[in-house]
């Protein structure tokens, strides 16, 4: 099962009490961090949980704590969880017996309504260090240790004069009103640790290596964290850091050092838990991209790129070529190659400048599809979106990520686009999704750049959908059966559902379904399955994806094998109406080969997967595939899948 990512994110930078002096940028650090979670490691924003300002009470925290990190039930152990919080800290006195050895001072998050009265008549004293140590135990013990702390604060003033505009910039509060017995009042109440006092003595956020969890902070205890109008001086650092230095090897060891050329002399980060030498996150956000593929040198000119015929790839097609294949890291293109001959699960590349020789080998991506018909778009004028229109017409026109020309009047169109303020209504054209889907369908967007994306989707679905091999070496001995399974023990009851190229099935929520693969030819194949959403977003998923370190074709010569059996890589197939829609239909396209290859690479939109996920780290995979390739065969066969509330 991929893993994900989760978030509770706090930023405050207006206080309610009168005596604590506001800040000015810690609520703009947390947004920063929500959207380097949702743009750069794409992450769902329903797994991110922001409190700001007056949401950022200390019931709230831990309340939310609790609801979208310790009881929820979409978190599963090894998750990757992220606790941010941007805003002031304090320290408090200990009370009698906190510390083992004497007195001294607790170091404590200051929530919003930080040294305030409560409604027992005693004031807030914040989240302290043995208090957020015990909450982030109970988390590890229900959801595991991949968890990481993040601190732009600090709990104490350098020593020495500080002067007054500085000391307005550091995030730092002392206490007026909260005494000593207030922490104990205020220890963490949920925990299956809690206690009258701490056994252990608490000694502030950083100076503890926790097994439970991972703190990276601002700075070490005694120093300040400082912040400027845009932003934390840590949080900028880090901001600075990953849109300069990939991230997906660095340690949290190594982000002290890391981050020290972005921070200045004044302030250095600190991190500290038993697991500090582990990737961040535990590597969760920068999993193994599947658009990428691997690539080659092939010669002093070429590369050779492990996408093929097969793939879509054609003369012309561009890829630019990278370092890695990790999501969410910085990963700069060294070039661009030109396709100049293609097989049917490969192909050879070239320097898009002649005279530059191709460079080392790596990783490419497609960064423009080209195809011999380019798909026609009429975008229709509009009166309310006249300068919008205008610039997507201009995107169209410029260089797409597929090849796309404007084609009027609408009936020569493959796509006819009409804007409107809050999204595009499409009107296709394409008889194979006309005769089977909804003529029209209307797409949420506001912004060219969404227009642009979801015009490149329909033209990407449109050319997968249709592509076949030319010369159908496999026709009449490769097919695909359907069936309805019992949803106890996962045996087909009834006929088969595929009739001439076409399914119709009856809506049940609880329904699930087996393909069923026959070959009758004479050579042992790899299938792969996707299946192809003609909704408005054009959503492609590999539903089956056999293992490329398989050692043996799935689909042997004159046999059968199934698809959703639980027992070849893949759980049953499901085909669902969201509430609201009583019709909905796609595509089910196989492709098989007689040699392995990746096909994930032609998924786009939102991914449903069926099948368990046949790369968790692609490093391997180029070298293994260029040596096997050779004189392959493959072939493609396409049906539609209906479903309905009721059948006329």
């Amino acid at each position: 099962m991929t893993r994900q990512t989760f978030a509770l994110l706090i930023g405050i930078n207006e206080y309610q009490s009168a005596d604590i002096w506001n800040l000015r940028s810690a609520k703009k650090d947390a947004r920063r961090v929500e959207q380097w979670l949702v743009h750069d490691l794409l992450v769902p924003p329903g797994h991110i949980c922001t409190l700001l300002d007056s949401q950022a009470t200390k019931r709230n925290i831990e309340d939310r704590f609790t609801s979208h990190l310790v009881h929820n039930p979409s978190i599963e152990p090894g998750d990757a969880l992220i606790v941010y919080f941007a805003g002031h800290g304090s320290s408090l006195r200990a009370p009698p017996a906190w510390l083992k050895r004497g007195h001294g001072d607790v170091s404590v998050l200051c929530p919003y309504d930080y040294d305030t009265k409560i409604a027992s008549g005693r004031f807030n004293a914040g989240i302290s260090d043995e208090s957020l140590d015990v909450m982030l135990r109970d988390l590890a013990e229900a959801k595991g240790d991949n968890i990481t702390v993040i601190l732009d604060t600090c709990f104490s003033l350098p020593s020495g004069h500080i002067d007054p505009l500085e000391r307005r910039a550091i995030r730092f509060t002392p206490t007026r009103k909260a005494k000593p017995e207030d922490l104990l009042a205020g220890l963490w109440q949920g925990s299956t640790h809690s206690r009258k006092a701490p056994s252990e003595g608490s000694r502030g956020f950083t100076e503890v290596n926790h097994t439970s969890h991972t703190v990276v902070a601002a700075c070490a205890a005694g120093w300040a964290a400082v912040e400027r109008e845009d932003g934390g001086n840590f949080t900028s650092a880090f901001m600075a850091l990953k849109d300069s230095r990939a991230l997906h090897k660095l340690t949290y060891a190594d982000l002290p050092l890391e981050l020290r050329p972005y921070m200045g002399d004044h302030q250095d980060a600190v991190c500290s838990g038993a697991n500090a030498d582990r990737i961040l996150f535990d590597g969760v956000p920068f999993a193994s991209d599947n658009h990428f593929v691997a690539a080659a040198p092939h010669d002093e000119k070429h590369l050779r790129i492990d996408a093929g015929a097969m793939h879509g790839i054609t003369v012309g097609t561009e890829f630019s070529l990278h370092a890695h294949n990790h999501k969410g890291s910085l990963n700069l293109p060294l070039g661009t190659f030109v396709v100049t001959e293609v097989f049917a699960t490969w192909c050879l590349a070239e320097p898009d400048h002649s005279g530059k020789e191709a460079q080392r080998g790596g990783w490419a991506q497609v960064t423009r599809w080209n195809t011999e018909t380019p798909f026609r778009v009429d975008v229709q004028p509009s009166f309310l979106s006249l300068r919008r229109r205008a610039r997507l017409v201009r995107k169209l026109q410029s260089k797409p990520a597929v090849a796309i020309s404007c084609a009027r009047p609408s009936k020569a169109a493959d796509l006819a686009v009409s804007l409107q303020s809050n999204g595009l209504t499409l009107e296709r054209h394409d008889p194979l999704i006309v005769g089977t889907c909804a003529k029209e369908v209307h797409v949420p967007s506001a912004q060219t750049r969404t227009d642009l994306r979801i015009v490149e989707a329909a033209a990407r679905f449109h050319m997968h959908l249709h592509r076949t091999n030319p010369a159908q070496p496999l026709a009449n001995l490769v097919s695909m059966e359907l069936y309805r399974l019992h949803p106890s023990t996962w045996t087909p009851i009834g006929p088969n559902l595929l009739h001439n190229g076409r399914a119709e099935l009856v809506h049940k929520a609880d329904a699930i379904y087996a393909i069923v693969l026959h070959n009758r030819s004479g050579v042992d194949l790899w299938p792969y399955l996707a299946y192809m959403d003609a909704g408005g977003y054009y959503n492609i998923s590999m539903v089956y994806h056999p293992h490329v370190l398989s050692s043996s074709p799935p689909l042997r010569r004159r046999s059968q094998m199934i698809i959703g059996s639980g027992n070849t890589e893949s759980d049953a197939l499901s085909f669902s109406l969201a509430d609201g829609i009583n019709r909905g239909t796609g595509f089910l396209k196989l492709f098989v080969s007689t040699t392995p290859t990746s096909m994930a690479l032609l998924e786009q939109g939102a991914v449903r997967r069926s099948f368990k996920q046949p790369f968790d780290d692609m490093t391997y995979f180029g070298k293994g595939c260029i040596a096997r390739a050779g004189n392959t065969v493959w072939d493609t066969q396409l049906t539609s899948v209906t479903v309905a509330r009721s059948m006329p």
